[in-house]
């Protein structure tokens, strides 16, 4: 791509503090076969690692966005207002993409010009279960599906790890939710809250399996526990805050979670498996604790395209528009 050309696509990596794994990122990205694009990389690290690695890059598609923000749904938001292209496509810093992955989400919107998103399959990279791992936020499902109405994302849809919108989403339904997922105290939930307003508002969203990235996220099964609490929490803060608006999908979400961690409480006791009643009872006492934020993000509202952002870009979107 020639520099005086506008990209066809954005793609949006945001990272902290994870040089080698950026490193795997980019590297595959840039390796990819489509060459119509830019990297745009909102950089929110404060170690000189990757300040380096990315300080070293010659790549005329890469545009390196440091900024002191924090918060991974600030660093979307930065990237969605620096992007050059009117179509955004998002994946992890601890993802590698498949060769194919940038034309295959071009392609999927070529072919469908009233698709407003797009996600992609998700695989693990490499396998460690036999060490005693587990790898989170997968899809592995072949088969494709479109929706244009309130259904649960994470069923129907995929992860933010790889997915796709047209920037026009953003100015129907607004922007990430900045004091939702991770690095904020609240851990999760930006992604889930985002598409669902987006799916609320009969947007088209659909699931492809060509799009393709490995999640390289391996944790412990302690730490998967652990990741596990700040997830059950995000669900119930999203979908309580849409149920408390009335929303009957989000309210029979929250019944069919509840259902299911009352069922899982039960076989626990059964098979007098206390350590996994514990582990449990924790996840029950997170979806109580989840209804506070709901209620304080139901009175707050949805974060709104800020007039003037289709005006002069800026590096971070809490500073308004530039005079």
């Amino acid at each position: 791509m020639r520099a005086a050309e506008r990209p066809t696509i954005s793609i949006l990596v945001c990272t902290r503090n994870r040089p080698e794994d950026l490193r795997r990122c980019l590297d595959s990205i840039l390796a990819n076969s489509f060459t119509s694009y830019e990297l745009l990389v909102v950089d929110q690290s404060d170690d000189e690692a990757t300040a380096d690695y990315l300080g070293g890059l010659t790549d005329p598609r890469l545009r390196w966005l440091p900024t002191e923000s924090r918060g991974l749904a600030r660093a979307r938001n930065i990237a969605i207002r620096n992007a050059q292209a009117e179509l955004l496509a998002f994946t992890d810093d601890d993802c590698i993409c498949d060769a194919g992955w940038i034309g295959s989400m071009v392609g999927e919107f070529d072919d469908n010009p009233r698709m407003d998103g797009l996600f992609g399959r998700v695989l693990p990279w490499g396998d460690r279960q036999a060490e005693g791992y587990f790898c989170h936020c997968l899809i592995t499902d072949e088969s494709e599906r479109t929706v244009s109405g309130p259904v649960p994302p994470h069923n129907h849809l995929g992860h933010g790890n790889n997915m796709a919108f047209r920037k026009d989403v953003f100015r129907k339904v607004g922007l990430y939710n900045p004091a939702m997922g991770a690095g904020t105290r609240l851990k999760s939930g930006e992604d889930t809250d985002l598409t669902y307003r987006a799916l609320r508002a009969n947007l088209v969203m659909k699931y492809s399996p060509r799009p393709l990235v490995y999640h390289n996220n391996w944790k412990t099964f302690r730490q998967a526990d652990r990741l596990d609490l700040g997830y059950v929490l995000g669900f119930v803060m999203v979908f309580g805050k849409f149920a408390l608006a009335g929303d009957r999908v989000a309210r029979r979400c929250l019944r069919e979670r509840l259902g299911e961690l009352r069922d899982d409480l039960a076989g626990s006791i059964r098979g007098g498996e206390w350590r996994r009643f514990g582990r449990i009872w924790l996840k029950v006492a997170y979806y109580l604790a989840g209804f506070a934020p709901a209620l304080y993000f139901r009175l707050k509202g949805d974060p709104p395209w800020p007039e003037g952002w289709d005006q002069e870009p800026l590096q971070d979107p809490e500073q308004g528009p530039r005079a």
